[in-house]
């Protein structure tokens, strides 16, 4: 069994690389996702603002046309104004000049509130923009550099599973590579654990001593009681 133990320790070492290679494999792809996904918000944040400036100039617009039509009115009734002597008429026409003022005033503050919220708006599309396009251009450097890793990572996990295939292609018991292969999946990519003592390094918990002995031993595969790894010493 010692024998075995030491041609899994080898497996394992050449395993860690190509969980290793895998998760960057994985990892490289999430990041340029979570990238992307993060411009993108910042890029619908722009356009959103770009909507809010496009209405507010459309509601400037409205108040700018509605007060040059007050004051064209305003004209027309100042000139009714100097061409009647009739009180009652001059009342009404008094009354709807003031009103007509009193709106065309009160359109002007809104325009300069408007304006006001159309400059800040502005500002932090212009800003944003400029965000938007210095992370769009990081992503593209990022996106080359990233298809460069890939290759490598793929190329390197090919080699690597080569050498794996060379190593297993032995004489190694097939149903200990079984049980090695079973916890490489449910342990992340680890499925052997030093013994320290008698302490288990992969969970930290004590084994019994009786287990202890048959590891040091290594008369036969012995497995971590909490964590269910195959348990070895270094020597």
């Amino acid at each position: 069994m010692q024998k075995t133990i030491q041609k899994l320790r080898g497996l394992q070492q050449l395993d860690t690389k190509i969980y290793s290679v895998k998760d960057e494999l994985r990892r490289l792809p999430a990041e340029r996702e979570r990238r992307r996904k993060a411009i993108n918000g910042r890029t619908a944040t722009r356009d959103d603002l770009d909507n809010q400036i496009t209405q507010l100039k459309l509601q400037i617009r409205e108040i700018e046309m509605d007060a040059t039509q007050r004051r064209q009115k305003i004209r027309k009734y100042e000139s009714e104004l100097n061409d009647t002597t009739d009180g009652v008429i001059v009342a009404s026409l008094q009354h709807q000049i003031r009103t007509l003022k009193r709106d065309v005033s009160q359109g002007e503050d809104e325009t300069l509130e408007f304006m006001t919220t159309l400059e800040d708006l502005t500002n932090k599309r212009e800003a944003l923009d400029a965000e938007v396009q210095e992370e769009e251009r990081h992503f593209a450097e990022f996106e080359t550099n990233m298809q460069a890793e890939m290759k490598a990572a793929e190329a390197k996990l090919k080699e690597l599973t080569a050498e794996r295939i060379a190593n297993l292609s032995g004489d190694m018991d097939q149903s200990v590579v079984r049980v090695y292969e079973s916890l490489l999946d449910s342990r992340e990519g680890v499925a052997l654990s030093q013994l320290d003592g008698r302490t288990c390094t992969m969970c930290y918990m004590e084994v019994p001593a009786n287990l202890s002995v048959r590891i040091a031993m290594a008369a036969d595969l012995v497995r971590c009681p909490s964590c269910d790894r195959i348990l070895y010493t270094a020597n």
